[in-house]
């Protein structure tokens, strides 16, 4: 199992380098954590990306974008560089296919400057979040997920001054993944604990599932870690995906 909690474009300064945002989609929406919101470009131009980590860069290894964008078909890349001057493919340039999840991952790079680049479009490109990350995998793993498994219906009911019962659906059921660890070790407490920290109750991120499914979402409650012996602590990890 791998967590992603950390995206690279909130603490860093993010640009455009080619081409021009439309200004009722924002650019600032690639890293907003909502994926309600997209962000679009103001033509169908090569669109350039710039994310500067200024001088104390984090390591990244792993772009994910949420399914709903509108990439298929388009010709996509992601560089890196020290000095903004000369820059190195992370992974080679693709030809997006889908508009599932775009999930791409390479060696461990430390980098001041990334590009993600959009060469050429057809149509105009759009997408609502833009990950630039560092795996963590977790060092041990639970036995097995613990229930509930089913999907979370992502509706509401309502019953009216006469008893009739109303339903709207908001959208597609949601994804929720509990796992309970009996045996964490010291390293996985403190990755754990920092993982709690930096979500902060109100960014979503990414998990890979014990099925290598990948999931955007929330934790549900605190992790609440204890200690359990000296040296070995255990937590409940629940999990509920954000739509």
């Amino acid at each position: 199992m791998k967590s992603c909690y950390i995206n690279i474009l909130d603490t860093s300064t993010v640009s455009l380098s080619a081409g021009a945002e439309d200004p009722s989609y924002p650019l600032y929406r690639i890293y907003d954590r909502d994926v309600g919101r997209p962000f679009k470009a103001s033509a169908a131009a090569t669109l350039e990306i710039k994310i500067d980590q200024g001088p104390y860069p984090d390591s990244v290894d792993r772009l994910l974008i949420p399914s709903g964008h509108n990439l298929n078909g388009m010709t996509l890349g992601i560089k890196h560089s020290d000095d903004d001057l000369t820059y190195s493919d992370a992974v080679t340039q693709w030809v997006q296919s889908g508009t599932g999840l775009i999930e791409k991952s390479w060696n461990q790079t430390t980098a001041r400057y990334w590009k993600f680049i959009i060469t050429a479009p057809a149509s105009i490109p759009g997408m609502a979040e833009l990950f630039l990350t560092g795996t963590y995998e977790w060092q041990r793993l639970p036995a097995r997920p613990a229930g509930p498994f089913e999907d979370v219906f992502n509706a509401e009911s309502d019953a009216s001054a006469n008893g009739m019962e109303r339903f709207l659906i908001h959208g597609n059921p949601k994804r929720q993944r509990v796992y309970r660890m009996a045996n964490a070790g010291s390293v996985q407490k403190a990755n754990i604990l920092d993982l709690n920290s930096a979500w902060q109750g109100a960014k979503p991120f990414w998990l890979e599932d014990h099925e290598g499914n990948w999931i955007y979402g929330k934790l549900r409650k605190p992790i609440e870690l204890k200690e359990e012996g000296y040296g070995r602590y255990s937590f409940e990890f629940d999990f509920l995906e954000v739509l």
